[in-house]
């Protein structure tokens, strides 16, 4: 008996059976290979595109998810599908919103409402216009966006809104709505960083308590994390055309040629004029180790803080007479490094948008802004 030969229907549905099982990484090849059918099944392609994107998002690589929402978008615009390209529209909007860039995420959003301003994509369009607003710091604008409407995600963001308005009571009301309506381990260490900043009460060992017996997040977030981290590798491939001209190939060999001889002689003569203090060269020492829990002894508080207080000119001291909590130094001690935030998220295992959050109010504490974060802490390293 002949067999028929597999389709982007075919990989798209199996992709969604093995997503659905748990697998990220079968999920995700099975995309891939929808994607790379030579046939016009463009609405599959692109739900393929789109789930991939989604998969991304949920591993907090929110610019890789934008790029994959933008690969569905054109799929169903070959499709002519005009309510799928309005999702797919706001999802970029949305990606765009936490990565900080509201401008371009309400361009966006203006442009999901033109192709089709359906009543379920005006419910999402609030959505991503309260997301935009919470990560420009526009705190009143997110409770105007999220009004009277009941959702997990609105009461998670109305929890956010207030924490950074100060206003605890109704931070606490929220976070406890979001905790008795889900255990998934992103929307709870949300909530425990919401607990972090209100003051001891017994509400809030309440909510602790209740957040705890939903799932234990570090161990949950720490299992899944080796999977989903090759399964966006994948992802991240799949962007790259698989099939090539040679001429395009030797242009790239070429600017990459180029690219990296202008990059070597900046980088001579940055050599050259740059003379490294010791403050720097323990900073590079430590950017440069693959074992950076390991080095800094981050287990054990006591004996990190003598690590940082050694290598690093006595900062772990000099925060906490500032006033620092002891998770706010260690992420200070990070960016002092020069660590990113990927990079900070990866270390710590928590998600990008909670270590902007961290920095904000750290920066905020200090009296400066993010942007001049890492400089600050350099200048009071450098202080006796």
């Amino acid at each position: 008996m002949a067999c028929s030969s597999p389709t982007a229907e075919s990989y798209y549905r199996q992709g969604r059976e093995l997503r659905e099982a748990d697998e990220p990484v079968a999920a995700m090849k099975s995309f891939i290979a929808a994607t790379r059918e030579h046939s016009r099944e463009y609405n599959f392609k692109a739900r393929s595109w789109s789930n991939m994107a989604t998969m991304c998002r949920m591993g907090e690589r929110h610019d890789l998810a934008y790029a994959l929402y933008e690969k569905s978008l054109e799929q169903f615009t070959l499709a002519k599908d005009t309510l799928a390209q309005a999702y797919a529209l706001n999802n970029m909007a949305w990606e765009q919103a936490v990565l900080g860039n509201k401008p371009t995420a309400v361009r966006l959003i203006d442009s999901a409402l033109f192709v089709c301003s359906d009543e379920a994509v005006r419910a999402k369009v609030r959505e991503s216009q309260a997301a935009a607003c919470l990560y420009a710091g526009e705190y009143d604008s997110v409770l105007f966006y999220t009004g009277q409407t009941s959702s997990l995600y609105f009461d998670m963001l109305r929890a956010q809104a207030y924490t950074f308005l100060g206003r605890n009571d109704s931070a606490l009301y929220y976070a406890k709505r979001v905790v008795e309506q889900t255990d998934n381990p992103r929307y709870l260490d949300d909530v425990y960083y919401i607990l972090s900043h209100c003051d001891a009460t017994a509400e809030v060992e309440d909510i602790r308590r209740l957040a705890d017996e939903r799932t234990d997040i570090q161990r949950t977030l720490e299992s899944i994390r080796p999977e989903w981290i090759e399964a966006m590798s994948l992802a991240k491939q799949a962007l790259v055309p698989s099939q090539q001209s040679l001429k395009w190939w030797i242009g790239i060999v070429l600017a990459i040629l180029a690219v990296g001889v202008a990059a070597w002689g900046a980088w001579r003569l940055w050599k050259r004029k740059k003379q490294a203090s010791s403050l720097e060269q323990q900073c590079r020492a430590l950017r440069k180790s693959t074992r950076i829990r390991e080095e800094l002894h981050w287990n054990d508080y006591a004996l990190f803080c003598a690590v940082c207080n050694e290598r690093l000119s006595g900062i772990a001291d000099k925060l906490d007479q500032r006033g620092l909590s002891e998770r706010e130094i260690r992420i200070c001690v990070l960016v002092l490094i020069g660590f990113s935030y990927a990079e900070i998220a990866e270390i710590l295992f928590r998600a990008e948008n909670g270590i902007g959050k961290d920095k904000y109010l750290i920066a905020k504490h200090l009296g400066v802004s993010v942007k001049d974060l890492q400089t600050t802490l350099r200048d009071i390293a450098q202080r006796k």
